[in-house]
């Protein structure tokens, strides 16, 4: 069956390529109603004339359909996250500032594979009539957005006291919620030392400063995860996180549970038990606060930080194909990974091995793979 809709890293898209209407949010929001009947769903935007008009729309389907609506109001993404986990709402959606909806399911984790699936079916079966009672009631629980500030401050865990560092982010909110941070926490705020570069919606976060050049979320992560390693604690990161976590996980008898952003994984249900706890891994500016926390502790230089990391290179790229859903194929020496975009007529293939030639060899031969119509099994 041909589908109308499709999620891509938990965004929802027309698979015609045209943006969405009101008439597709106040579907998402009947079909994100009907996950847990009676449940309730946390509800977040970004401030623009397009989050607003498709949030009201997504919020009147939930509410149709029965559901408990939990507004957090104007919020960034990784903020609304936070909203979702402390709120214990059952699932989120949330409007950004372009005018797309994002889902995210319990403690804003992102939704499991089979979530996925029961949300996209959800979408597609006829619209039922109206009845009459049975409403779902709206609660307001903007004031959860004003504890953010403290968990932001929570996640470095020790003074920054001796630092120097600037935050770049085309968020004004972010920028200044980390600058106000940072100061409390006792980092100077001054360019020309470390950089920390945070992305409009807060979800990632690279480094730099004169010396080491980008050091981009995903070793961010390694770094922060190698941490907790360290210090003899596990980590739960996304099914797409490097697969280098594991083999320096286990140097220091730790472990890594990944949970399923898109992607299948085995450890999904203890990784989103672990995950809910762990916030700081899947928030930017935590991530950056934790990593700053790391070389206040180490006293050492960022460069020095990263020479902690094994090596491994990761390749990525777009190439024509019609998949239409996530697939991952392990080899030997690296994992090959593909996902459809959002037009349908694409796809994100990305490799990752123990060095950038393997990576780049794998990519090679799936977009091969792909090319000829006989996708990656």
């Amino acid at each position: 069956m041909d589908r109308n809709w499709m999620l891509e890293k938990g965004a929802l898209c027309r698979t015609d390529g045209q943006p969405l209407t009101a008439e597709d949010a106040l579907r998402a929001g009947e079909a994100l109603g009907r996950m847990k009947p009676g449940g309730a769903v946390g509800a977040g935007r970004a401030d623009s004339p397009a989050a607003k008009a498709l949030l009201l729309a997504a919020e009147s389907g939930v509410l149709e359909k029965g559901g408990a609506l939990w507004g957090f109001g104007g919020c960034f993404e990784s903020q609304f996250s936070y909203c979702c986990g402390r709120s214990g709402a059952d699932f989120g959606i949330f409007a950004d500032f372009s005018g797309e909806l994002r889902l995210v399911s319990a403690g804003g984790m992102p939704l499991s594979c089979e979530e996925e699936k029961r949300f996209l079916q959800n979408m597609e079966e006829p619209g039922r009539k109206g009845r009459r009672g049975g409403w779902g009631n709206q609660v307001s629980m903007g004031s959860l957005r004003e504890l953010y500030p403290i968990e932001l401050i929570k996640a470095a865990e020790t003074s920054l006291a001796g630092l120097r560092a600037c935050v770049k982010c085309p968020n004004p909110v972010i920028r200044g919620l980390m600058e106000d941070a940072m100061e409390k926490l006792g980092c100077r705020l001054t360019e020309g030392g470390l950089t920390l570069q945070i992305s409009g919606d807060g979800r990632d976060v690279s480094v730099y400063d004169r010396v080491q050049d980008y050091i981009f979320t995903d070793r961010v992560l390694f770094l922060v995860c190698l941490d907790l390693f360290q210090r003899g604690q596990d980590a739960a990161v996304p099914s797409s996180a490097p697969l280098a976590l594991e083999g320096a996980a286990a140097l220091y008898g730790r472990k890594v549970f990944r949970y399923e952003d898109g992607f299948p994984s085995r450890t999904n249900q203890k990784a989103r038990a672990l995950g809910s706890r762990q916030l700081f891994l899947r928030d930017g500016p935590m991530l950056g606060l934790r990593l700053l926390s790391i070389l206040r502790r180490s006293g050492g230089s960022l460069s020095q930080l990263e020479q902690r990391l094994p090596r491994y290179g990761r390749v990525s790229r777009m190439v024509p194909s019609p998949v239409t859903e996530a697939a991952v194929l392990a080899f030997p020496l690296g994992e090959l990974r593909v996902r459809p975009a959002k037009n349908g007529k694409f796809a994100f293939l990305s490799a990752e091995a123990g060095d950038m030639e393997t990576a780049e060899e794998l990519c090679r031969m799936g977009e091969e793979k792909l090319a000829g119509g006989r996708g990656l099994s």
